[in-house]
């Protein structure tokens, strides 16, 4: 190889590296990693060793060796065990990184957690492999998007959790809050007599009395008369709560309150029973909320609380939630979203199928972020914030979810989307940024395509006003294709008035569990689609998170940076091949995907073969749960 051609790969890794804020080395190790690579190099002549680059982060020493041939990064054996002679160490980059750091690991005192970083391409087209190295531990790592998990500031946490095998900070209290909402929900049948819904309608009535101030929980005493119950006073608290804070309508207020007369009528919730040692069901509930809970709502997290438990009580059989396609984005997706379309404390902005309001407390968290003043703030819990929720149940636990985030005005609707009036909220002609997870599977029928998801996108993208509106769908990779007649007819429509700017295919286990193969696609409303123009396809399945046995969907440690590399190569701060992301005009006849224009061009392993195989069959079960029938089908 050139020396001139290795010069430019050491050129773009000494850039990234100035990124980190390290004193890193290139060439010339530092003393104490000089002296452990004495006798320790590559070829095993007895020379010195000595890395490309190499640096410390906090207690932790990385490795780097790179190569300017793309296809030298790693080489291995069919079982995927890296292969360590001296031609494999010598020409790929990643066994010869994990040489030295296990050569540093025997003959040094003080480096016994060592990072081994392999790169292989240049600035335009590369790829990373990297592996943990301790005493007698070799641990592959997650894929990379660059070297900012190794920062000073990330290194400490990519360890816990792909060593230690620990959570991230986030992740730990999503846990937490499922872990509580798992035996909130047992209770609340258990003791209760609670199914489903009526659940997460108790539990915000009485989130509602604890914000309020007005209750106590002494005086929750499981007396049976007049005024007395328990819940007679919890609903008081409430009611109390809602019309000094100038909620709104008075028809709005009873509405909610007529939701919450549960607690009043219910016998079994005011009863006092040995099982809780003398106390009432509500009694107990309100104990747990506020001591596990309560806290957590009313703080500055962006993480949708109550929509958590909202999705444990109804995941069970014998609920609306199934029945309504009720699917809830987790907060990586919602935070994703409003970053996507750059929604900002100036703006005004709607969810027309609301469910929990996870968007716009996701909405809300980033625009309180960027604000600079108290008075900001106010305006933005009150002018800016719009919803439209058609299920009573949902729409109260959405309603709750904002008066407890400070909402003081709640602009939420009760109502249809497809049949709603917007004379009757003033502000609602300002709305520039739409976001929104539809209900899924409810238009798969000929005859009632006005609920498919593509009819969703279509009627919420005229609620955007102005010319500096954006809008962001997250759906069903089968929307995106529509195949039959009728979609391709949406989606002709759609293009008439709108310009789709890009579409990205999420992970597989974004929602897992559900069975959906998610996309996120990006819209300019009010702007015709040019037909020269090129969209955007981005392949972003792998984002970070992944499936951990007992636990659920979890980040390795690399979702922060390869979120930022996704939002910086959108914006066009960053490239990357056409492996991630793809740029063609488009017909109503295409499927808007980017498996649909990208073109692969390398030679494919065995591991791609069966991952190919694994996505038609998941994509194909995605098609029949949705009623789009077999792939080939043109039907009408």
């Amino acid at each position: 190889m050139a020396r001139k051609e290795q010069g430019i790969t050491d050129k773009y890794v000494d850039n990234q590296l100035k990124k980190l804020n390290v004193k890193f080395n290139n060439e010339i190790t530092s003393p104490l990693v000089e002296k452990a690579l004495k006798g320790g190099s590559k070829s095993g002549n007895g020379g010195d060793g000595n890395p490309d680059f190499s640096f410390t982060s906090n207690d932790f020493l990385v490795i780097i060796e790179d190569k300017y041939d793309y296809y030298k990064l790693i080489n291995q054996d069919e079982s995927n065990n890296l292969i360590m002679n001296i031609g494999s160490k010598m020409n790929f980059a990643t066994n010869g990184a994990v040489h030295y750091a296990q050569y540093i690991i025997e003959h040094s005192d003080v480096y016994k957690k060592i990072f081994a970083v392999g790169l292989a391409g240049d600035a335009e087209k590369h790829q990373l492999c990297g592996y943990f190295v301790g005493e007698n531990q070799l641990i592959k790592l997650p894929s990379l998007e660059d070297f900012s998990v190794f920062s000073p500031d990330n290194i400490k946490d990519f360890y816990k959790v792909n060593v230690l095998g620990e959570l991230s900070e986030t992740d730990k209290q999503i846990k937490s809050m499922d872990a509580i909402a798992s035996s909130l929900h047992e209770d609340l049948r258990n003791y209760g007599g609670l199914e489903g819904e009526r659940k997460a309608t108790i539990v915000s009535s009485i989130l509602l009395a604890l914000q309020s101030g007005e209750l106590n929980l002494d005086d929750l005493t499981g007396k049976q008369g007049m005024s007395t119950k328990d819940g007679d006073k919890i609903y008081r608290a409430v009611e109390a709560y809602i019309e000094n804070a100038d909620f709104g309508p008075q028809p709005k207020t009873k509405m909610l309150l007529d939701q919450f007369q549960t607690l009043r009528t219910d016998t079994r919730l005011n009863t006092p029973t040995d099982l809780l040692d003398g106390l009432t069901p509500l009694h107990k509930f309100a104990l747990t909320l506020k001591n596990d809970v309560i806290e957590h709502l009313t703080g500055t997290t962006d993480i949708d609380i109550l929509g958590q438990f909202y999705g444990e009580f109804v995941k069970y059989g014998g609920n609306d939630g199934n029945a309504l396609g009720i699917v809830l984005t987790p907060q990586h997706i919602t935070s994703l979203m409003v970053e996507l379309i750059d929604i900002n404390p100036d703006d005004y902005v709607l969810d027309p199928a609301t469910g929990t309001a996870s968007f716009l407390i996701a909405a809300m968290h980033r625009m309180f972020k960027q604000s600079k003043s108290e008075e900001q703030r106010n305006d933005i819990r009150k002018n800016r914030l719009f919803g439209i929720e058609i299920t009573a149940k949902l729409y109260t636990v959405a309603t709750t979810n904002m008066i407890l985030r400070g909402d003081g005005k709640s602009n939420l609707i009760f109502g249809d989307m497809f049949n709603y009036d917007d004379s009757k909220l003033n502000s609602l002609h300002h709305i520039n940024k739409i976001i929104m997870n539809p209900p899924y599977s409810q238009g798969t029928k000929l005859d009632n395509y006005k609920q498919s998801e593509i009819s969703f996108i279509s009627s919420a993208l005229d609620f955007a006003k102005g010319s500096n509106a954006k809008a962001a769908f997250i759906v069903p990779q089968s929307t995106m294709i529509g195949k039959t007649k009728v979609e391709k007819t949406f989606k002709k429509e759609i293009l008439k008035k709108h310009t789709l700017e890009s579409v990205i295919t999420l992970n597989t286990d974004t929602f897992h569990g559900v069975g959906t193969n998610p996309v996120i696609a990006i819209f300019t409303p009010n702007k015709p689609h040019n037909s020269e123009k090129r969209v955007s396809f981005v392949d972003f399945r792998d984002d970070g998170y992944i499936v951990r046995k007992h636990v659920g969907l979890v980040g390795d440690g690399t979702q922060a940076s390869k979120r930022k590399h996704l939002i910086n190569v959108l914006n066009g701060n960053e490239d990357d091949t056409t492996k991630f992301i793809v740029k063609s005009t488009i017909t109503p006849e295409d499927e808007w995907l980017h498996s649909f224009y990208y073109f692969n061009d390398e030679l494919p392993t065995n591991e791609d073969f069966e991952k190919t195989i694994q996505d038609y069959l998941s994509f194909k079960f995605d098609m029949t749960v949705h009623g789009r029938g077999d792939l080939f089908d043109e039907s009408e």
